[in-house]
């Protein structure tokens, strides 16, 4: 069936192909949303982010480059399903999920915490019910508000993050009940960030976010592998935190 390649041809068409299949062993594709501080989409569609520069850190540090592009949450979450693409970033374990992905060590985590003023007096403030005794407000229709609204706290609403720091730096506001990293990035691009201090509740856990690799996806298996050594590696460098450090 291969009677009309020549000899040198055939071993060209061959290379050619082993080069490609080189090639795509050390590169993926991977889908974020906008989610900052952990993946930040700029007009010019420019993806940056703590979790988005540790993945592409991490991987090159086993020498797999790691291309970040957007697409709709809905969509990133179908392809996986169907293994049409590699993962995404920023990701949690949740009720499903482990049936088709796998989670790699963590890359970052989602705190829901008590924001106050620096000088605050925060000695009886260490359980979400201790909010009852404050002046309080967080995001309006974000998973804050319903906690809240489900502990019967009572809270006033702020259509988004810079509001509940103005809030709490410049209005009669005790407390901005929202997620940790989300809001100390914000503050920074505020200039802000010295103002507020904030305070870690003892009965809320922490959501870790990982890289979610498709379980259906060709060469995934090995390459969470290689994920978590390249994660440890940039650890160790001092990397990690030097990525950190450049959006909190």
């Amino acid at each position: 069936m291969f009677s009309f390649f020549n000899k040198p041809a055939l071993s060209i068409l061959l290379t050619t192909l082993s080069c490609f299949a080189t090639a795509d062993e050390n590169q993926i594709e991977l889908f974020v949303v906008d989610f900052p501080p952990y993946a930040i989409i700029d007009p010019h569609n420019t993806i940056t982010g703590v979790d988005v520069e540790v993945t592409q850190a991490a991987f090159a540090a086993v020498d797999i480059k790691a291309i970040v592009s957007s697409a709709p949450w809905k969509r990133i979450i179908k392809n996986m399903q169907h293994g049409q693409i590699a993962g995404t970033i920023s990701c949690s374990k949740q009720p499903g999920r482990e049936s088709f992905i796998l989670f790699s060590q963590p890359l970052s985590e989602d705190n829901h915490v008590a924001f106050t003023l620096k000088e605050f007096d925060a000695k009886k403030l260490s359980t979400l019910s201790d909010l009852h005794n404050y002046r309080v407000t967080t995001v309006e229709k974000w998973g804050v508000e319903r906690e809240l609204t489900d502990q019967n706290i009572k809270h006033t609403k702020t259509p988004d993050t810079d509001s509940g720091i103005r809030s709490v730096v410049f209005r009669n506001i005790d407390i901005f009940y929202n997620s940790e990293l989300a809001t100390l990035y914000r503050a920074r691009q505020l200039d802000l960030q010295n103002r507020i201090k904030a305070h870690r509740l003892k009965d809320k856990d922490s959501t870790p976010f990982h890289l979610c690799l498709s379980k259906h996806y060709p060469g995934n298996q090995e390459r969470i592998k290689q994920f978590n050594t390249g994660l440890e590696k940039i650890k160790n460098s001092g990397e990690f935190d030097a990525i950190y450090k450049k959006y909190l």
